[in-house]
């Protein structure tokens, strides 16, 4: 696979955020979801295993974060078109 450019590989993370949105709005909106949601809510917040706290973080501590920062914000959208829809 080639290598994509930044403003390709940001466009293309950004389509699947807003489709995997729709998706999950739309399961949670239905009530068939609860599992899922419940699934994803535990990701949601990254546990702290560190035991140096001043510790430098590990580039595999970053990406873990990054990726818990992404459910947040996912989570955080989905609730929020659900709330204009009850509206």
């Amino acid at each position: 696979m080639s290598q994509l450019e930044p403003f390709e590989l940001e466009g293309r993370l950004n389509g699947l955020r807003d489709a995997l949105e729709i998706v999950l709005r739309h399961l949670i909106a239905q009530g068939g979801a609860q599992d899922l949601r419940a699934q994803l809510e535990a990701r949601r917040e990254l546990a702290d295993q560190q035991e140096d706290p001043g510790a430098v973080p590990q580039a595999a501590f970053a990406v873990e974060a990054a990726a818990a920062r992404e459910i947040k914000l996912l989570l955080e959208r989905v609730e929020a078109g659900l709330e204009q829809r009850q509206t």
